[in-house]
């Protein structure tokens, strides 16, 4: 059977819908979705003993349940080989109205395409509908003692923006989705075997998601200082088609000339290294002393599970912390359960530093954050976390602006690439190597407890934070020679 995804994936580029169909992509879910979200609406909409939609249904078993009158939750239906859910079908007598059922807060009118097609399938179906409503979270709700279904839910009439603002009706916009189903389907029916098709690298390999499969498409294609790995550049393809296909090869406007692309231009002309010795020495003036390295992990719910809360909410459940004093090196190190948001506030405050620079890997976009949402749930503690986040430092900067720019780093600076380039040191033989597999360990901790998990966890967060240490050293030697 084909499914929604599977236009999508063909429409963009036939040969991504090709290899998707020859090998899956493990996938690890960014949020936690800890309630079903049908549950949710029934209760919602008070939709006693609806017919509720499984796993393989055929058409039949829900048009069945349609022409019965019954409500419908989840329900599979199809046309030719194409099959598509209804989310939520309410049937009054004098009408029926039409739940587009969505678990975030701003449904996007790019979301207009599905609806249209489902509109089209019910239709070659014979099924009616008179309303189209949007089902989704309210960003407003917050969580009291009790989970509230009926405020952390709402109906929308209208799509919204990249801005989360509203932008229009959903018809309006569902209207201008026309498009031949046979035809899609047809074509991709008739696709054959792609495995010797060799495509050419484009804005689609990358746009708004990097492809699954695109070091599938493209294995070993493009060297440190090819002119594709310049970061931040509309202006690459153009390049290409005018011969350069190296970043040492550009010497006028033929590219945008942000900082960090001036960076990446002479670390290739210079095929090495390159250093803004000035402009690091000023940023490593900031620093002082003792110097704490940190990093959290967290996982973010879609609804609140504790009091405070609200919709897609981050629990900070664990934290590594080097200090580098006098003394030399020490670590400390939390893992919490459950509702752990005071214990790691007090843990936290009990053990870092009152003084000296806190370094942290992408500071502002994540640590600061938490703290700051922390403080929001718990005033009480707002002081002394405030002394905490104020008195970060974000180590990713360097890297970033293009201070310092090694053409190993082939457009990336990311903590754990950058420690193998300037260190011997590897996550690769850790069990747990990336944040997304820490979240999912975790979930597994707080269903049974684990002790190898646990330290699988304490060994992953902790290597971030060394890794902090080994990178600032590394910014300091640097400047030195």
């Amino acid at each position: 059977m084909l499914h929604e995804s599977d236009l999508k994936k063909f429409l963009r580029c036939d040969k991504y819908y090709w290899f998707s169909k020859q090998k899956s992509v493990p996938y690890l879910p960014f949020v936690t979705h800890n309630y079903d979200i049908y549950e949710l609406i029934q209760e919602y909409l008070e939709l006693k003993d609806p017919f509720v939609g499984q796993r393989g249904d055929e058409t039949s078993k829900t048009l069945e349940a349609y022409h019965e009158g019954k409500n419908l939750i989840n329900a599979r239906i199809s046309y030719r080989d194409f099959r598509i859910n209804i989310p939520c079908l309410v049937q009054k007598e004098d009408k029926k109205v039409l739940y587009l059922v969505y678990s975030n807060c701003y449904p996007k009118a790019n979301e207009a395409q599905k609806i249209h097609d489902l509109l089209k399938v019910m239709s070659f179906n014979g099924m009616e509908v008179d309303e189209i409503y949007l089902l989704h979270i309210n960003a407003n709700y917050e969580r009291g003692e009790s989970f509230n279904v009926s405020e952390c839910l709402m109906v929308s009439d209208e799509f919204y923006n990249d801005r989360c603002k509203k932008c229009g009706k959903i018809m309006d916009h569902v209207n201008a989705c026309e498009r031949d189903l046979d035809d899609i389907i047809d074509r991709i029916h008739a696709l054959g075997d792609m495995s010797e098709v060799k495509k050419e690298r484009s804005s689609v390999c990358t746009a708004h998601y990097k492809c699954e499969y695109f070091n599938d498409c493209f294995p070993n294609a493009f060297h440190d200082t090819s002119i594709m790995n310049l970061v931040q550049s509309s202006k690459k393809y153009d390049c290409l088609e005018m011969g350069i296909d190296d970043m040492a090869q550009v010497v006028g406007d033929e590219v945008e000339a942000s900082r960090m692309q001036y960076a990446q231009i002479m670390a290739a002309k210079k095929q090495g290294l390159f250093v803004d010795k000035f402009a690091l020495m000023g940023w490593l003036s900031k620093i002082t002393y003792p110097i704490t390295y940190l990093d959290f992990e967290w996982q973010t719910y879609v609804y609140p599970p504790y009091e405070k809360m609200k919709p897609f909410d981050v629990l900070v459940f664990q934290y590594s912390m080097h200090v580098e004093d006098e003394n030399g090196l020490r670590h400390e190190e939390y893992i919490g359960k459950e509702d752990c948001r005071i214990e790691f506030i007090e843990d936290l405050i009990s053990k870092i530093p009152d003084t000296g620079t806190i370094l942290v890997f992408n500071a502002q976009g994540a640590e600061a954050l938490r703290l700051q949402q922390l403080a929001e749930q718990f005033p009480q503690y707002e002081e002394k976390l405030r002394s905490i986040w104020e008195r970060m430092l974000d180590l990713a900067l360097p890297f970033s602006c293009g201070l310092v720019y090694d053409v190993r780093m082939a457009g990336e600076y990311n903590l754990k690439k950058l420690l193998s380039l300037f260190s011997d040191l590897s996550y690769d033989e850790l069990e747990i190597n990336q944040g997304l597999l820490a979240v999912k360990k975790y979930r597994e901790l707080e269903n049974e407890e684990n002790e190898e998990i646990k330290q699988a966890l304490y060994k992953y967060c902790e290597m971030d934070t060394y890794a902090e240490y080994v990178l600032y050293h590394y910014l300091k030697d640097l400047v030195k020679k």
